[in-house]
C-alpha cells in the first residue's frame, strides 16, 4: 500500500531542477526535510550560488496555512539576522503556486557529517566550533529569537571549517507585539533527540532552550554519539525528563574537565541551572583558550594518542582487578560444584501508561516478554508500534538470530503501521527495512529484491536519500548499505 499525497509530491518537486524562480535558476536538490526541499540555484543577475528553499506543496494545500505562516516566519526571523556564524537569508518569494526562501549556500557539511566522516574533533577544532555556534545564539537571543531546533544536522561547516548556524524553521519570536501564535500550548516542535525538558513538556521557552539543545549536541560531537542514545522518540523523551548524561569525560579523557563542567551545565534539567545569558556561556568558553592539557593524552590524531586517551583512569583499573580477583575466588570455590541453570523469563506488572511500559521494556531489551507486554497491555499506541521493532530486532539479533520469526514481526508491524501511513511513515520506514534485512539473513533474496526495489527504492526513496535517518543502529547501518548498493 502505497501514501500517494507525500511521495507523489517529492516525486513532482524532483522535477523542478532546471526550473527558473524569478531570478534563480535551481540546478540541483540538496536535501529534502520536513517541510521543505533545499535547492542548489544560480542567481542569475548576480552570477552566484545560493540556496533556495522550496515549500512542499502538500504543506500548503488546503488546511494547512499555519504551516505557510511558519515557513514566512522563518524567513523574517532569520532575515533579521546579520552574523557570520548564521546562515543569511537573502529574501522571500513566490511563484508558480510555489513559496521559498532564498538564503546564503555554504559550501560544505553539516556537523553530523562531519562526525560522521571524520570522527570526533580534537578540543581546539571542537572549541572553536561552539565558540561559533555560541556567538550565533547571542545574536539571535539579542534579536528575541530563539532557534528550537539546535542539532548537528543545522549546523554547518565550510570549507574553512567556521560553524554557521542555519534552519530557523522552528523559530520563535519572544517579543510579544510580533510573536506568532502558531503552536497551541502543550504542543512540542523540535528533534527529540536534542529537546529540553521544557521543550518536551510544552512549557514556555527562553534562549535556554537552545543552550540545553546546543550542550546535547556538544556532547554528541565530542563522544560521537549522544547522552541519551535511545531508539525512539519516546525512550529519549523519558531520559531527557528524569534521567542524567554519563560524564562526557568517560568518553574523552583527553578533554579538560573544565570543559566537560561547561557541557554538562548547558544540559541542567532545570534552565534556571544553566548559564544566565548567552553572554554568560560565551565568556565560559573563552576562559578555556588557556586551559592547560595533558600532553600525555591531549593529541587524538594518532594511534598512540587515540590509545592513550581511551586507557581506563587509575581508579577504574584498581576497581576492575578486584572484580578480577572476586570473580577468581567464587570461581575456584565452585568449579567442582555442580551448578543448576534455571531460565526464567522476567515477570512485568502492568504499568499505568504505554510509556511506563516501555521504558520497563527499555531495560530489559533482551527478554522478547518485555516488548510484548508493551504491545499487549496498550495496544494501538505509539509505544506499541515502536515495541513491535524493538522486537523484531531482538530477533534478529540474538544469538542464534530468528530472521524468519523477525520477518514475521515486522510484517506484523507493516500491517498496522500502513493503517496510518503518514503518522507513522519513518517507523513504517524502519519496518520495511527490517523486513528486507530479515529476508536477507534467511537467505530469501526474492523477498528481499521486490521490497529494496518496489518499496524502499521508490515509495520511500526521500528517505533513503536523505543524509541521516532517525532510528535504530542496525537498521541504520543496512539503510546506508543499500544506499551504496543502489547508487543514491
Amino acid at each position: 500500500m502505497t501514501d500517494p499525497s507525500p511521495d507523489t509530491v517529492r516525486q513532482d518537486q524532483s522535477d523542478l531542477v532546471d526550473r527558473t524562480l524569478g531570478d534563480f535558476r535551481l540546478l540541483r536538490r540538496l536535501g529534502v526535510g520536513g517541510m521543505a526541499e533545499v535547492y542548489l540555484a544560480e542567481q542569475i543577475s548576480l552570477r552566484r550560488s545560493v540556496a533556495v528553499k522550496i515549500l512542499r506543496e502538500d504543506a500548503v494545500s488546503g488546511k494547512n496555512n499555519t504551516l505557510l505562516q511558519r515557513f514566512e516566519q522563518e524567513a523574517r526571523a532569520a532575515g533579521g539576522l546579520s552574523h557570520p556564524n548564521i546562515v543569511q537569508v537573502f529574501m522571500i518569494g513566490d511563484g508558480d503556486g510555489l513559496h521559498y526562501i532564498v538564503q546564503e549556500y555554504v559550501q560544505g557539511q553539516n556537523l553530523s557529517q562531519w562526525v560522521k566522516r571524520h570522527g570526533p574533533p580534537d578540543f581546539l577544532t571542537g572549541l572553536k566550533w561552539m565558540k561559533n555556534v555560541a556567538a550565533a545564539l547571542r545574536a539571535a537571543s539579542d534579536a528575541g529569537v530563539v532557534h528550537r531546533d539546535i542539532k548537528p544536522e543545522n549546523i554547518m561547516l565550510t570549507r574553512g571549517e567556521v560553524a554557521k548556524v542555519t534552519d530557523f524553521g522552528l523559530a520563535q519570536l519572544n517579543e510579544v507585539s510580533e510573536k506568532m501564535n502558531l503552536t497551541q500550548d502543550g504542543t512540542t516542535m523540535g528533534t527529540p533527540w536534542y529537546m529540553s525538558p521544557e521543550q518536551i513538556q510544552g512549557e514556555k521557552l527562553d534562549h535556554r532552550t537552545d543552550q540545553y539543545s546546543f550542550g546535547v549536541t556538544c556532547y554528541h560531537m565530542f563522544a560521537a554519539q549522544p547522552p541519551f542514545p535511545g531508539k525512539n522518540s519516546v525512550s529519549v523523551a523519558i531520559q531527557h525528563l528524569k534521567e542524567e548524561a554519563k560524564p562526557l569525560s568517560r568518553h574523552r579523557r583527553d578533554l579538560p574537565e573544565a570543559l566537560c563542567q561547561i557541557i554538562h551545565r548547558m544540559m541542567e534539567k532545570k534552565p534556571e541551572d544553566r548559564f544566565a545569558t548567552p553572554e554568560d556561556l560565551q565568556n565560559a568558553l573563552a576562559n578555556l583558550d588557556h586551559v592547560p592539557l595533558n600532553p600525555a593524552i591531549a593529541d587524538t590524531s594518532t594511534i598512540g594518542g587515540w590509545f592513550r586517551a581511551s586507557l581506563p583512569s587509575p581508579m577504574t583499573t584498581i576497581a576492575a582487578i578486584l572484580v578480577c580477583c572476586v570473580i577468581g575466588i567464587a570461581i575456584g570455590r565452585n568449579i567442582f560444584r555442580p551448578i543448576g541453570l534455571q531460565l526464567k523469563e522476567a515477570e512485568f506488572t502492568r504499568e499505568d501508561t504505554a510509556t511506563q511500559q516501555f521504558a520497563r521494556a527499555m531495560l530489559n531489551p533482551g527478554n522478547p516478554a518485555a516488548w510484548t507486554q508493551v504491545f499487549d497491555k496498550f495496544p494501538g499506541t505509539d509505544e506499541a508500534l515502536w515495541a513491535r521493532l524493538h522486537l523484531g530486532l531482538h530477533y534478529l539479533t540474538k544469538t542464534p538470530p530468528e530472521p524468519r520469526t523477525a520477518g514475521d514481526t515486522f510484517q506484523e508491524l507493516i500491517q498496522q503501521a500502513i493503517l496510518n501511513p503518514t503518522a507513522n511513515r519513518n517507523l513504517l520506514f524502519l519496518a520495511y527495512l527490517g523486513r528486507a534485512l530479515a529476508a536477507e539473513d534467511e537467505g530469501d533474496e526474492k523477498t528481499r529484491d521486490k521490497l529494496v526495489q518496489t518499496t524502499l527504492a521508490t515509495e520511500f526513496a526521500s528517505e533513503m536519500s536523505e543524509a541521516d535517518v532517525q532510528g535504530p543502529d542496525t537498521l541504520q547501518e543496512y539503510r546506508d548499505r543499500l544506499k551504496e548498493a543502489l547508487g543514491i
